[in-house]
């Protein structure tokens, strides 16, 4: 069944949620990811006692928000998650036609080298009741990140979806950007014995959910690249800040011998353009571009989102963002785009 989450990835490590004090002893680290806005770096310590009782479980990297979806995925309610515990309290609650959304199946290779696959709620929650051990403490680092990340080329990977970006907001909502439309849906990352997970939920689409909605390995992490294996297919993702989001708008270098002019990727932009607060929740809008405020109220002559050539400079856009399945429209706003000039550029 295709279940949904809705992950509410806060700054919680660093505000209202106290770390344990590290062991006194030798600690093997393995690195860790979630953050307020993508990635935290939290170190998983244990101790140097020995034990004959292998970690033979999954480590969820807390705090996030489940939604609880009907057996007809209608939407019931919200439930904070902060640790074990708590999501073994809220597995236990659920009845039969009840779903969340993790991307079954979730399976690795177990501390002990045995081998793992957890396909229902159940077996899950069997799974954390398992991990509920002294030995395991964590450690907040926390490190906000503000870029969107991008997907890029890997060689002998081929993909459609180089160039899109995922972004994550402040209240936890993941957003994928492809080809001017954006698609909302989840990420949780967890620790299966030593190996580390990235669990990708996207909706709204189904070529979309195909490729992305995994169980993904994590094969490379640094501050700049995430690389992600699953299905015999690697992806390689990379921090991207060469669009930053702030209040002057969507800034280019002016093209050379034409002062004032710029050529402007009107969809690059998209992950800055906030969606109105009556969004719900998980379904896929498509943004259009328009160079009068009458234009995109009647969803008319359409700018190019590939290659647009500023007519004014600064020069205000009209954005409109509209449902993809139904075609409703959810919100027209503007943004405002300006070409500047550029050492060198």
């Amino acid at each position: 069944m295709k279940n949904f989450v809705y992950l509410l990835i806060t700054a919680i490590c660093c505000t209202f949620i106290s770390c344990e004090d590290e062991p006194i002893g030798t600690a093997e680290i393995n690195l860790d990811i979630v953050d307020e806005e993508l990635f935290t770096y939290l170190q998983l310590i244990t101790n140097d006692v020995p034990t004959e009782e292998s970690i033979n479980c999954i480590e969820f990297n807390y705090s996030f928000t489940i939604f609880i979806f009907d057996e007809n995925l209608t939407y019931e309610g919200a439930q904070a998650v902060f640790n074990n515990e708590d999501f073994v309290a809220l597995l236990n609650s659920l009845d039969e036609t009840q779903s969340i959304s993790l991307n079954y199946p979730i399976s690795g290779t177990l501390s002990n080298g045995d081998l793992i696959e957890v396909t229902t709620n159940e077996e899950l929650k069997e799974a954390i009741s398992n991990c509920s051990k002294d030995e395991h403490k964590r450690r907040c680092n926390n490190t906000l990140v503000d870029c969107i990340w991008t997907v890029r080329p890997f060689q002998g990977f081929p993909t459609n979806y180089v160039g899109s970006n995922f972004k994550i907001n402040r209240n936890g909502t993941i957003q994928f950007h492809h080809e001017g439309n954006v698609y909302f849906g989840t990420w949780v990352t967890l620790y299966i014995g030593d190996d580390l997970f990235l669990n990708i939920d996207l909706n709204n689409d189904t070529t979309i959910e195909s490729f992305w909605d995994l169980n993904w390995e994590v094969s490379l992490l640094t501050d700049t690249q995430i690389k992600i294996d699953a299905n015999d297919t690697s992806v390689l993702i990379e921090k991207d800040c060469s669009i930053p989001c702030s209040a002057d708008g969507y800034q280019i270098c002016e093209l050379d011998n034409t002062p004032g002019i710029a050529q402007f990727a009107l969809q690059d932009y998209t992950s800055c353009i906030p969606v109105a607060a009556t969004h719900d929740v998980v379904s896929a809008v498509k943004y259009s571009f328009f160079a009068t405020e009458e234009d995109a109220l009647n969803n008319s002559n359409p700018l190019s989102a590939t290659n647009y050539t500023n007519i004014e400079n600064p020069q205000t856009i009209y954005v409109r963002l509209d449902y993809i399945t139904s075609g409703e429209n959810l919100e027209i706003t503007q943004i405002t785009i300006e070409a500047i000039p550029c050492i060198g550029g």
